[in-house]
């Protein structure tokens, strides 16, 4: 695999990609110091954390749009900034609706624009198509790496030094983001001219074929997992009686098998049809849920839990992306790719946003580990419909001149 010659370009990618995942991780640390110094029950912040993932979503084909049109380093460099602005909004106010703002919709955008959509075309262009669904599973570990760090810090900062100067510190980190913007390069996209598409034709080729709709039902699956675990483990494991440190460690143990697990999906899906990777990540899902579920909770568990399902975490992402570069071509996978994360960040919303409206209403969380499993069943299903052969497309001849 030929990644020595753009081996800044993909590094600057993973340190960026990491900003976004591992700092995003920590927000559930939060929960508890920010109850007790505002007085603001659960539901404030699942909330601000469904709404973040909500707008993510919503923003995440835009920003896909502009990258593939005006390139990766502009969106990303702007990403910089509202990271910045959104966690210190955050840190500052004592109006929940002021901290759904800056949590919500300017994290959503900051999230959008520095992200595994926007960033998978300059990776993309380091490497021959067959080898795309590592390239985009090294890209996924790499930035998975944040995960390993970002909460083990939170954790020890707010112990030591408080929750406001944690999320100060949080924020300042968004600056770094600029810097790296500047090294990516922008790719040459491998579409020949007779064959390029208007984003609209784009888009209705897409919404027309059904296993670009079975694709995004199963990231709705993905992103429902992720949030409602994101945003909930720390609460889970505090409700179990176990130390906070448990859940503190049990997200970065996720971020450290979710290295693991998004590197070796890339590789599978290169050797298998990315259909059954995906069918197996789902089902896997289920098995580690179920048993989760059935054995009481201790530390143990919850350290074997977060193993399995870091290993799960984002593995969906390469083998999806591949199939959409595969079937649909590079013009516009950045757009194709952010569609489908938006279908992935409204399972999100529902994920963050009903496990905060159970736990408020009954108590505990065991209807919401029902409904997870229900969603991982759908997910396993839905993804053995998928063809993943490319398009054959008509090109048009062009029109007679006269003499």
């Amino acid at each position: 695999m030929r990644l020595r010659p753009g081996l800044g370009v993909l590094l600057a990618a993973c340190v960026a990609l990491s900003v976004g995942y591992g700092v995003r991780q920590c927000f559930g640390l939060f929960i508890g110091p920010l109850e007790d110094a505002r007085g603001w029950s659960a539901g404030v912040f699942a909330l601000a954390f469904a709404l973040q993932n909500l707008v993510w979503g919503i923003a995440q084909p835009f920003a896909g749009a502009v990258a593939d049109r005006f390139g990766a380093r502009a969106t990303v460099a702007s990403g910089g900034v509202l990271f910045t602005l959104g966690v210190g909004l955050m840190a500052t106010t004592h109006n929940p609706a002021v901290f759904s703002w800056g949590g919500g919709i300017l994290l959503g955008l900051a999230l959008a624009a520095v992200s595994f959509g926007v960033l998978i075309g300059p990776v993309a262009a380091l490497v021959p198509p067959e080898r795309r669904s590592v390239a985009f599973g090294l890209l996924g570990a790499g930035g998975s790496l944040g995960q390993l760090f970002y909460p083990p810090f939170a954790q020890i900062a707010i112990g030591s030094v408080g929750w406001f100067p944690t999320l100060v510190a949080l924020a300042a980190i968004g600056i770094g983001i600029i810097p790296l913007a500047l090294i990516l390069r922008e790719p040459a996209r491998a579409v020949m001219t007779a064959q390029s598409l208007s984003l609209g034709a784009a888009l209705r080729e897409a919404f027309t074929v059904p296993s670009y709709g079975y694709l995004s039902a199963g990231f709705f699956v993905c992103g429902f997992h992720i949030a409602f675990f994101q945003t909930h483990l720390p609460a889970i494991v505090a409700k179990a009686g176990l130390s906070p440190g448990i859940g503190a460690a049990a997200l970065a143990i996720v971020g450290a098998f979710n290295v693991i697990g998004s590197y070796a999906s890339g590789r599978l899906a290169d050797t298998f049809p990315k259909r059954y990777v995906l069918s197996g990540i789902y089902g896997l899902r289920f098995v580690a849920i179920l048993l989760f579920v059935l054995i009481p909770i201790s530390a143990v568990s919850v350290i074997v839990f977060s193993s399995a399902m870091g290993l799960l975490w984002l593995s969906t992402v390469a083998p999806t992306s591949g199939v959409i570069a595969e079937k649909f071509g590079m013009q516009w996978v950045s757009t194709l790719f952010g569609i489908a994360f938006l279908v992935h960040q409204i399972g999100a919303f529902f994920g963050a946003w009903l496990g905060g409206v159970i736990v408020d209403r009954t108590g505990s969380y065991n209807l919401m580990w029902i409904v997870s499993l229900a969603v991982a069943a759908f997910g396993f299903l839905i993804q053995f419909p998928i063809d993943e052969r490319p398009l054959a497309r008509t090109v048009a001849a062009p029109a007679p001149t006269s003499a």
